[in-house]
């Protein structure tokens, strides 16, 4: 059964009405998905440095980790690829395990790589 995790940093931090948001996507993507990994959109917004910010709930349907290292990203708006990065998130997703993350796409990530993931908005 997939279950859904907070990171502390996160856990610490969110607001209530964020949890109670992200809580209810995942009951609904939940019901929707199996197997694999899905990054699903939450929201996106943007920084004082003009930074994209795109929350996602990652999913991993797996019964082994996820681990993402230097993995490549695109992020999609209407059908059409906003931007693509590198990242690589400080924590394992444990298999049939359920995080909210965000994605901070910047100049200093971008690359031409073909993505691994996409997001979709």
């Amino acid at each position: 059964m997939q279950k859904l995790y907070f990171e502390p940093a996160w856990d610490k931090t969110i607001a209530p009405a964020d949890r109670e948001k992200i809580t209810h996507h995942f009951q609904q993507q939940t019901k929707q998905l199996q197997g694999g990994v899905h990054l699903l959109f939450l929201w996106n917004a943007r920084n004082h440095k003009g930074e994209q910010l795109i929350a996602v709930l990652i999913h991993n349907f797996e019964d082994i980790n996820l681990r993402l290292h230097n993995t490549v990203i695109s992020y999609y708006e209407k059908g059409i690829q906003r931007t693509n990065a590198t990242f690589s998130l400080p924590c394992e997703i444990a298999g049939n395990t359920s995080m909210p993350w965000t994605f901070i796409f910047s100049e200093t990530n971008e690359t031409n790589a073909d993505p691994q993931y996409m997001i979709w908005n």
